[in-house]
């Protein structure tokens, strides 16, 4: 962990730090696994320690955190290939929510839902212009 992890990152006044970013994304991801419907799009990660230490660097510098990874993020090009859907989302929102509830205070899991909740509401809508763009090439 470097010495910026080890600051909590504070947004409009609600501290998170670097290890209730991980928690989240660890016991989320987890769930995600035994999901009925949520683990046939996410098939295709074949290293999930890796995943999860790549998705908790994502959340962390989302909420302005100094990237610690030289990672580049394509999440509407990823969730395209997977065949991820707005049915996807609205089942992804679902659990988030809970795992959030569970591993967080109230407001820090009130403020990240809405972040999570603008994400996905721009994934579904690029996703949606990706199918239409593939459609007219055809």
């Amino acid at each position: 962990m470097t010495n910026d992890q080890k600051e909590p990152l504070v947004l409009r006044g609600i501290p998170f730090t670097w290890d209730d970013i991980h928690s989240v994304v660890d016991a989320f991801y987890h769930q995600v696994q035994l999901d009925h419907m949520l683990r046939i799009p996410f098939q295709s990660v074949d290293d999930w320690p890796h995943h999860i230490e790549r998705l908790t660097h994502f959340w962390w510098i989302r909420f302005g955190g100094r990237p610690y990874m030289d990672v580049s993020y394509d999440p509407v090009g990823k969730h395209f290939e997977t065949g991820f859907n707005e049915h996807f989302l609205e089942r992804w929102l679902e659990l988030f929510r809970s795992t959030l509830r569970k591993e967080l205070k109230k407001e820090q899991a009130d403020l990240w839902d809405e972040f999570a909740q603008n994400i996905g509401v721009a994934l579904t809508r690029n996703n949606e212009m990706m199918h239409l763009r593939a459609r007219g090439n055809r």
